[in-house]
């Protein structure tokens, strides 16, 4: 038995619901690590000040990451047709 649009779109919106879950639980766990990351480094140029040693400075530039509404300005809606090839799998193009 396949399943119907209807099914297609719950399971699509289940497996986002729980994705998002998880960017957003990464996100506040990489949001506490950069806390703790400035506080050690903060603790450690204290420490390097009184023994002369030089200051640390972050090794990596830190990109910002931002979840695009697909229906935000400037979009277009994807038609009934589109978002039909694509949930069985033919080719949009």
């Amino acid at each position: 038995m396949s399943k119907s649009f209807k099914d297609w779109l719950s399971e699509g919106e289940s497996i986002y619901q729980a994705a998002l879950k998880e960017f957003q639980s990464l996100e506040m766990q990489l949001q506490e690590l950069e806390t703790q990351l400035l506080n050690k480094r903060e603790e450690v140029n204290s420490i390097a000040a009184v023994i002369g040693k030089p200051p640390v400075e972050p090794s990596v530039h830190r990109l910002a990451v931002e979840i695009v509404d697909g229906h935000g300005p400037g979009s277009i809606p994807a038609s009934r047709n589109t978002i039909a090839k694509a949930l069985t799998g033919r080719g949009l193009g």
